[in-house]
């Protein structure tokens, strides 16, 4: 089932997402970015600077990834060339 999107009076849109507290029913709000949420936003485009930065230490790659990431960068052509 596809969830509906809303717009906020400001702008931002979000999905309304249901749950009961003492039983009345709350809503939370999850924001949209790009028609994704904007936690799997972060996680997809941060790097390990910005993960160390805002102390989210068990999102940033193991030593291993990173310097696969790095090899593959330093061996890519350069446009320039």
């Amino acid at each position: 089932m596809k969830k509906k999107i809303h717009i906020d009076k400001k702008g931002p849109e979000y999905i309304k997402e249901a749950y009961f507290v003492g039983g009345k029913m709350k809503f939370h709000r999850i924001y949209i970015i790009d028609g994704i949420p904007a936690d799997e936003y972060y996680e997809k485009n941060a790097t390990d600077l910005d993960f160390y930065l805002n102390e989210d230490y068990e999102l940033i790659n193991s030593q291993n990834a990173s310097n696969k990431n790095y090899k593959a960068h330093i061996n890519k052509k350069s446009d320039l060339q």
